[in-house]
């Protein structure tokens, strides 16, 4: 085979295939591809663990605010425990307040487990128990003058994806 120009040039299979003109441009383009897949793997990683952060840390500060106030909520009970709420009825009193974007219901824990209109499932969804009780064995209460009443108090954010339930329970006289 001969190839026209200037002067006449034969050219054989072996000057083919041993000819390494432009390898070093083919095998930067190679490494130039591997990189840049690199690149974009590590990007879209990046990507999706600050999505995940994000997330963590919003379900975790809803926790903590619902946390929070479920325990202000125990620690204030002359917000809830009115008169209305104790003269109401086991079976009846219910206390449903929006603090700091979070729901707080209360109800009383009874023995026949009533649901109250009212409440969500979540707060109606407590174990039956007898409301008023004796005082626990080592609290300093007498049994002969004094009474426990067993509460619940359900706090949920506003999404809805974090809900803390616990009970408390208030020592009184008892009545004569």
């Amino acid at each position: 085979m001969t190839i026209k120009g200037k002067r006449n040039v034969s050219i054989t299979p072996e000057d083919t295939i041993n000819n390494e003109r432009g390898f070093a441009l083919v095998t930067a383009l190679l490494i130039l591809a591997v990189l840049t897949m690199i690149g974009i793997a590590a990007t879209t990683t990046s990507t999706v663990e600050l999505k995940i952060s994000g997330n963590e840390s919003q379900s975790v500060n809803s926790f903590y605010n619902t946390e929070g106030v479920l325990i202000n909520t125990m620690e204030t009970p002359s917000t809830w425990l009115t008169t209305g709420f104790l003269t109401a009825g086991e079976t009846a009193a219910l206390y449903s307040a929006l603090l700091n974007n979070t729901t707080v219901e209360i109800r009383c824990i009874e023995s026949t487990n009533t649901a109250i209109s009212g409440l969500s499932d979540g707060a109606n969804d407590l174990p039956a128990r007898l409301h008023r009780d004796s005082p626990p064995s080592r609290s300093g209460y007498s049994m002969k003058h004094f009474e426990v009443r067993r509460y619940g108090i359900t706090t949920t954010s506003t999404s809805g994806n974090t809900q803390i339930q616990t009970g408390v329970w208030k020592v009184f006289n008892k009545s004569q």
